[in-house]
């Protein structure tokens, strides 16, 4: 979860609601925490790759499988097209305007792409590394930032300024900054005890992301007040606004780290899932075609095609982490669905968390600022029409 979207997802959301930013990191910390339960409760029936994907093909139907599985595509090359637009934003003021954000941003994806066809990916001990260093800087960031009394201390004055209407949209942006929190829900078969030990992985992650977050919110508002609805590497200027006690280096340094790590698992968890779906005949076959160090490098390519030409597309940062943010909850909103069709004799969780969570995921996804809710329904639909078109000609030509 301590990955990119946490270093600018804040300013987003802020821009939205500003004193109310508290409330909005709630609502997303809570969706949060209704997925990771309904998948872990599907999770300990199905071990097979591709999460909700697998999990609706199971329990409801193809076609909720399909969308689950395109909108999860769909929504993580806005994924990886945000973080890179991250790791750019952070990087290039270094340069003093002599780099261009969308084409260092493209570059990036260019050389990690590159990298996972060769079959070089992010080991545990490189993500537990990873980890370390980011939770630090982050929890040091926060108290200088939260100590900081500085031009932008007007917290206080901020408690009556807030845009309560923006809270739903502030929420499905800052859930971008909890994406990862169900992945160890799909390990169940690779974990010692996992009745036991995944929900508390799950609580214990979530419950001390969620504090963090609280205290990365107070930090930068207290910090720079009004200015953070607008500011380009906001963690940069805070930090300065606290006495410069951090170097600018260091803050992109980190945020290069986690931008660069995420980015890299990204690329190769998606390419999967594609892959998977092109051995149900749900994408076209060559998605499945492995090169000789096992990775699916037609789906790499692919994706990394369409998270650069989202970014040279003229959004704004705000609507590349929306498109993302839209499509994961879609996927997830199928989730909770998938979990109300288990039978009782696989002693699900109670319905009211799949009811909750899939209302709540409605909600949060029909908020989403930008046009990714008309874009992406629109895609979708036309999406599912060539399924349907490709199919009936297959079994055309099989004289079905």
């Amino acid at each position: 979860m301590l990955g990119a979207g946490i270093f600018t997802v804040f300013r987003e959301a802020f821009a939205k609601t500003y004193s109310y930013l508290a409330v909005a990191l709630f609502l997303a910390g809570l969706v949060a925490c209704l997925n990771a339960a309904s998948v872990y409760s599907m999770a300990k029936q199905i071990d097979r790759p591709g999460g909700v994907y697998a999990y609706s093909r199971h329990y409801l139907n193809k076609d909720f499988s399909f969308v689950a599985g395109f909108a999860f595509v769909f929504g993580k090359i806005g994924s990886i097209g945000a973080i890179a637009w991250i790791f750019a934003e952070y990087l290039t003021p270094l340069s003093n305007g002599a780099l261009n954000t969308q084409l260092v941003a493209s570059l990036a994806i260019l050389v990690l792409t590159l990298l996972n066809t060769l079959g070089i990916n992010r080991t545990a001990l490189v993500a537990a590394i990873l980890a370390a260093i980011t939770t630090t800087y982050l929890v040091v960031a926060g108290l200088l930032g939260a100590s900081h009394r500085g031009s932008g201390s007007n917290f206080t004055n901020l408690l009556s300024g807030g845009h309560s209407g923006g809270i739903l949209a502030a929420a499905s942006l800052l859930f971008f900054a909890f994406a990862g929190y169900a992945r160890v829900a799909t390990l169940g078969n690779e974990v010692k005890n996992a009745k036991v030990n995944i929900p508390r992985a799950i609580l214990i992650s979530l419950s001390a992301v969620l504090a963090l977050y609280l205290l990365l919110g107070y930090a930068l508002v207290n910090s720079l007040g009004t200015e953070l609805d607008h500011l380009d590497a906001p963690f940069v200027a805070m930090l300065l606004g606290a006495g410069d006690l951090i170097p600018a280096w260091v803050t992109v340094l980190v945020a290069s780290a986690a931008s660069l790590g995420s980015m890299l698992a990204l690329l190769a968890g998606v390419s999967r899932t594609a892959a998977t779906m092109a051995e149900d005949r749900e994408l076209p076959s060559a998605f499945a075609h492995r090169n000789r160090f096992g990775s699916p490098w037609l789906a790499e390519v692919i994706i990394a095609a369409g998270s650069i030409a989202l970014l040279w597309s003229n959004a704004y940062l705000q609507w590349v982490i929306g498109f993302s943010s839209f499509s994961v909850l879609l996927y997830y909103a199928i989730g909770h669905l998938s979990a109300l069709r288990q039978p009782r004799a696989e002693k699900p969780l109670p319905r009211i968390v799949a009811i909750l969570g899939f209302a709540l995921c409605v909600a949060l996804l029909l908020s989403v600022p930008g046009p990714a809710v008309g874009v992406s329904c629109g895609i979708l639909v036309i999406a599912l029409v060539l399924r349907r078109m490709t199919r009936g000609l297959a079994n055309t030509a099989r004289g079905e």
